[in-house]
Parts: structure tokens; sequence; C-alpha cells
């Protein structure tokens, strides 16, 4: 054998003692496969942790009275006369606004007057005359009492008188009297029969923004509620003659 030949034997011996170190093509794929699973988890990782993080933020949002808070919307100088659904302030000046629980407490101790100013369900016009119609019934906080209308922007002088007269009568003239007064969730109508009870003079007003639904979703009990509103005028009543001066300023 040739030096030549011994050198090219050796080499040959050498490469098939250490052989060539490569990857299979399923483990190439494998792994390319692993890589972008693992991707597609932390992706979805980040996804849930974002998801929880906005929800605590929600929650952390919600001002005292359990439902989200609305410190934007500023309080109207008068009586809001907008949409009855639309979000409502954090505050009521001159009283106070509560949660589910402090009104359970409140309930507890006694002395308290719930007032439920909730629209009563009206008679559908489209319903035939004489068409039997039975609304389905109103359920609201136990001992509340229910005066449909008072909590209107602009209420007529009727309903104005009654629900002034049904509060004197309920505290028994004591305007130090704990009031709380409700409606449903997000609704304006008990932010303004607040509103109005502390315009009467209720020293001890309280609003509970979060409604019969906030109350409910506390696993509080209810009752069924009748509603107390004025009388109707009797037909061939005639109503007052104006006031000619106040009729002057409202030209002027």
């Amino acid at each position: 054998m040739t030096r030549a030949q011994r050198v090219v034997s050796s080499g040959d011996l050498s490469r098939a003692a250490s052989p060539r170190r490569h990857q299979a093509p399923g483990l190439k794929l494998f792994q390319r496969v692993g890589g972008a699973f693992t991707l597609v988890l932390l992706a979805l990782v980040l996804l849930l942790a974002a998801t929880a993080l906005a929800a605590a933020l929600r929650a952390t949002d919600k001002g005292s009275s359990g439902h989200a808070a609305t410190a934007a919307v500023p309080e109207p100088a008068g009586y809001w006369t907008g949409d009855i659904n639309s979000p409502t302030p954090a505050t009521l000046h001159g009283g106070k606004v509560i949660d589910a629980q402090h009104l359970s407490t409140l309930l507890r101790a006694g002395n308290l007057v719930v007032v439920d100013v909730s629209n009563a369900a009206r008679r559908p016009e489209s319903l035939a005359p004489g068409a039997p119609w039975l609304p389905l019934p109103h359920l609201g906080i136990p001992g509340a009492l229910w005066i449909p209308g008072a909590g209107l922007g602009a209420v007529p002088v009727s309903i104005d008188s009654f629900f002034r007269a049904q509060l004197a009568a309920a505290t028994a003239g004591d305007f130090s009297r704990p009031i709380v007064i409700y409606c449903h969730e997000r609704c304006w109508l008990s932010w303004n029969a607040a509103k109005r009870a502390i315009d009467f003079g209720y020293r001890n007003v309280s609003w509970f923004p979060a409604g019969i639904e906030g109350w409910r979703a506390q696993g509080f009990s209810t009752e069924e509620l009748k509603p107390a509103e004025p009388p109707a005028a009797s037909p061939g009543a005639r109503p007052p003659a104006p006031d000619s001066s106040s009729g002057a300023a409202e030209l002027a």
C-alpha cells in the first residue's frame, strides 16, 4: 500500500468512526411546532392576565354605592329632565350615597323611611278596549313606600304635593328622620326624588343608586308593593285659577 493510499484509508476510517451529526426531519418539525405552540400559549396567558386586570380595575372603580362609578357625570343644577336611564352622578348634594349593605343595616336599626319611586306599569295602548290586562307584581324592598312619578324631572303639582304629604306622614313631620330613596340601577328617578326631598327640607336623605337590582344581587329579600298615587281629579272639578302675578312673571 502506498503512502497516498494509507492517508486516504485513514481519512475514511476517521469519518466512519465519527458519523455526521444531523437532525432527523421529524425532529426539526417537532421543534418548530413546539415553539409555535409555546408562543400561542404565552399569548393566551397574557390575554387572560390582561382580562383579569381589566376586571379588577372595573371593580376598583366602583363607588360606595356598589354601581359603576360615574364621577365624570356632574350633578345638574336642578332636576334631571333628560333620559332617565343615562349615567348618573356619583354624588348627591345635601344627601348621602349608600350601598346595599348600608341600607340593610339602616333597616335593621329601624325608624327608616324607604321610598321606591319606580314608574308604574301602564296599560299598553295597543291593547283592545275591554281586553284583560294584568301587570306583573312590583317587587320592592320590604316596607318601602312606592310613589310612582315622584322622581320625574318636572312633576305635576298634584304629584309634588302628594309626595310632600306622603313624606310628612311617613316621617311624622320629623325632618331629621332618615329617608332612603331608590328605583332601578342607573336611573335618574331616584336621584331626582332624593334631591326633591332635600329641597323639601329633610336633612337625613340617602340615595341608593344600585336600586332594586343591586338589592337583589346581594341576596336580600323583596316583597310586592302597591303604588301610592294621588286620587284622580273628579270629572266636574275645575282647575284652580292661575296666579296673575306668576303669569306676568312668566310672560316677562
